[in-house]
C-alpha cells in the first residue's frame, strides 16, 4: 500500500465532525455495558466452570478491564460459551 493509499484509508475509516464523535462515544459507552454484563455474568459462573475457562475468580476484572478489551487483545465472549 502506498502513502497515499494509506491516507485515503486513514481518513476514510472515521467520520469527521459531530456524528463521528457521537458513533465513537456509542460504541464506547455499549462496549462498557457489555464488559459490565460480561463481567456479572463471570461472577455468577460456579468455581469449576471457570476452571475450565482458565480463569480464575481474582482474574475476572482483569478480563473484563475495558482497557484490555479494548486494546485489541480479543477480550471474551462468554455468550457463545457452552
Amino acid at each position: 500500500m502506498t502513502s497515499l493509499e494509506h491516507t485515503a484509508y486513514e481518513t476514510g475509516r472515521a467520520s469527521p465532525g459531530l456524528i463521528g464523535f457521537a458513533g465513537r462515544v456509542l460504541r464506547l459507552f455499549y462496549h462498557a455495558m457489555r464488559m459490565r454484563s460480561d463481567r456479572a455474568a463471570l461472577h455468577a459462573m460456579p468455581d469449576y466452570l471457570l476452571k475450565d475457562m482458565g480463569i480464575t475468580r481474582s482474574g475476572i476484572d482483569y478480563y473484563t478491564s475495558t482497557r484490555r478489551a479494548a486494546s485489541g487483545t480479543g477480550g471474551m465472549d462468554i455468550r457463545t460459551i457452552g
